[in-house]
């Protein structure tokens, strides 16, 4: 049951990372391009602005791919992947906390934090199980 119920949160967190690229570079940018564009910031802040927003999408994308990549080896119970798994654990998860403290208590942010620690607890779920998930 242990082994089912981290499956579950260790995909859930996966695919909501992964999703999150296309949330954040197609979706959340919406809201974001008026704003911008009538600002008065100078054109070489807004291309950076728009790098570094297109450059946050591309992370999600690649940790939820390397979250996937991971899968295989902390299914079959070896630990050899499981070091990716954790780093991006902990990452959204002090992003989650440190976000949210930060934007004066915004819940938003807590889905990072919770996101990284169902990375964590999943991944030290199935290294600490005995058995496979599949034989």
């Amino acid at each position: 049951m242990q082994r089912t119920i981290a499956t579950v949160l260790y995909w859930l967190a996966t695919i909501t990372i992964t999703l999150g690229a296309y949330g954040h570079g197609f979706q959340g940018i919406k809201g974001v391009e008026g704003p911008i564009a009538t600002s008065t910031l100078p054109g070489d802040v807004v291309g950076v602005i728009w790098i570094v927003w297109y450059f946050v999408s591309g992370s999600m994308l690649v940790f939820g791919i390397l979250l996937i990549w991971a899968w295989p080896a902390l299914s079959r119970g070896p630990h050899s992947r499981s070091g990716v798994a954790l780093v991006i654990g902990a990452f959204y998860a002090i992003t989650g906390i440190a976000c949210y403290l930060y934007s004066g208590r915004e819940p938003f942010w807590l889905l990072f934090l919770f996101q990284g620690l169902f990375v964590i607890g999943s991944t030290v779920a199935l290294q600490t199980s005995d058995r496979p998930l599949r034989r």
